[in-house]
């Protein structure tokens, strides 16, 4: 399965917990908060994401999470 065209938030930040990534409403700026947590090398990475995104998040936001985290989308969503 590939990346949906959208996702809920809530069922996103509980797929992404099971990769210890977990999301911080404080670190970003303004209204943007933050994804953080270790990539594949165990490196801390952060994906800052628009807090409008909140209730459906698009899949460019997806996409670029899993690539900053390293993850591969096929088994995230398979």
């Amino acid at each position: 399965m590939t990346i949906p065209r959208q996702y809920r938030f809530k069922d996103l930040v509980k797929l992404l917990r099971s990769y210890r990534i977990e999301w911080n409403p404080r670190k970003g700026k303004g209204s943007h908060g933050a994804f953080v947590g270790p990539d594949l090398k165990g490196n801390i990475q952060s994906y800052t994401l628009p807090r409008h995104q909140q209730r459906e998040v698009k899949k460019r936001y997806i996409k670029g999470i899993c690539d900053r985290f390293q993850l591969d989308d096929s088994k995230l969503f398979g």
